[in-house]
């Protein structure tokens, strides 16, 4: 801020004094009118009034009769609605729901450290056992949430363990795990994590140690479900130890009744074990509680295959995708049982979707190769065979790499290594 410098003084100029100014006269001047004008006015009073106030009288009665646009509503959250359902969904077994709700609530609670974690979890065990790679995503987001809500308390890292292990991410799991038993040793659930961990990189008795060390740490019931769940994995895997494995996912089940995938992985031990009914009336059960849960409607059908029961699988896999249309694993099997069927226009339509997708499972590969076949049109089948019997070459799956080399060489293409075949056409449709 400066002062200005005042103008300098000039001797010899002076100011002529006016009676008035410019401003003063043109005010006069307009007063004058104005007065004039009402004069005319109050003179003519009677015949302004009946041409001038009847069309005032008009606009007056129009904007009182004028509704004001209401303003658009803006859509906010019931958060008491959403503590409710949020709870209520999950002791319903609805998890779908259950995640939306408690993620509304979990907007206006950001140092809600529990709440975060379940949410993550929850995410977690529906991704459809890690195929789902969006839910695992949205998974880790929440892990990191929890992390950032008390990165000084063990659940974020803990949880983010979880969410990249089902990933695949097997040194990041274990560094988040590592540091989240620093910040507390007597944390449970990190150690369940651990476990799984460990058995993910081969170590399967130090992870069993691990489950041991969850169990007696648990003090909230965070770790119980998912501990058990992990031993009876592990069990699994080794010779002779499939009844042990059950009696571990039956008390993961029993903790947490509603978790769907739990009854999954147990009916897929009754499976194991020949038991087919008994897996049936798991899923069946699990299925009461959520009617449209995907795995649950796919590991029945697989069931009722097995059972012999094509008619009730197929009704499965149908219902699987009524509530997920783009689940890999049903479009891939319903596919294949089409083929089966010789439905070869619809299991073109849903292994194609698959691929689409993202599925790299070689038996889809091979059967949308084969499904164009058998409809006599080899050249559309080719490309799917190839790209399938690359996929089998890299991971030495020398078994497979027969099934494609056959294939291939009845629409007519040799694979290098293999004996010339008989002159083909190339869109000969393979023997059935």
């Amino acid at each position: 801020m400066y002062l200005r410098t005042p103008k300098r003084y000039r001797p010899g100029r002076r100011r002529h004094l006016r009676l008035f100014s410019r401003r003063t006269a043109l005010l006069l001047l307009l007063t004058l009118a104005l007065g004039g004008v009402g004069w005319l006015v109050w003179d003519n009073r009677h015949e302004v009034r009946s041409s001038v106030l009847p069309e005032i009288e008009d606009f007056a009665a129009v904007v009182q009769t004028q509704v004001a646009p209401k303003p658009t509503p803006t859509v906010t959250p019931d958060v008491v609605q959403a503590q409710a359902g949020c709870v209520n969904y999950y002791r319903q077994g609805n998890l779908a729901e259950a995640i939306e709700q408690c993620a509304i609530l979990a907007e206006t609670n950001p140092n809600d450290v529990e709440l975060y974690y379940r949410i993550a979890h929850m995410l977690v065990i529906t991704s459809n056992f890690g195929s789902d790679k969006q839910q695992l995503q949205r998974a880790l987001e929440y892990a990191e949430k929890t992390v950032n809500a008390a990165p000084e308390l063990p659940h974020g890292w803990a949880i983010r363990a979880m969410a990249l292990d089902w990933m695949g991410e097997y040194g990041k799991a274990l560094a988040s795990a590592l540091h989240a038993r620093t910040l507390d040793p007597d944390f449970g659930p990190t150690y369940a994590f651990l476990a799984e961990v460990y058995y993910d990189l081969g170590q399967t008795e130090l992870a069993l140690s691990y489950v041991d060390q969850a169990l007696e740490l648990d003090t909230s019931g965070l770790a119980v479900s998912d501990a058990f769940r992990t031993r009876g994995l592990i069990l699994a895997s080794i010779p002779g130890r499939r009844e042990e494995s059950i009696q571990n996912y039956q008390a993961a089940l029993q903790q947490s009744p509603n978790h769907a995938y739990l009854a999954v992985e147990l009916a897929i031990n009754y499976i194991a074990l020949g038991d087919i009914e008994t897996a049936i009336t798991v899923l069946s059960s699990a299925l009461e509680k959520n009617p449209t849960d995907p795995t649950v409607l796919f590991e029945l059908a697989r069931a009722h295959i097995r059972n012999g029961n094509k008619d009730r699988a197929y009704e499965y896999y149908q219902r699987c995708l009524e509530a997920d249309p783009d689940n890999v694993p049903c479009l891939s099997w319903l596919g294949g049982l089409q083929l089966s069927d010789g439905s070869y226009a619809l299991a073109i339509t849903n292994l194609e979707r698959a691929i689409e997708l993202g599925s790299t499972d070689p038996d889809d590969f091979l059967e949308l190769g084969r499904a164009h076949a058998a409809q006599g049109r080899c050249d559309l089948g080719i490309p799917y065979l190839q790209q399938g019997y690359q996929i089998v070459t890299e991971n030495a799956n020398y078994e497979k790499q027969s099934s494609f080399a056959n294939a291939l060489q009845s629409c007519g293409v040799l694979i290098s290594g293999q004996a010339t075949p008989e002159a083909a056409e190339p869109d000969a449709t393979p023997a059935q």
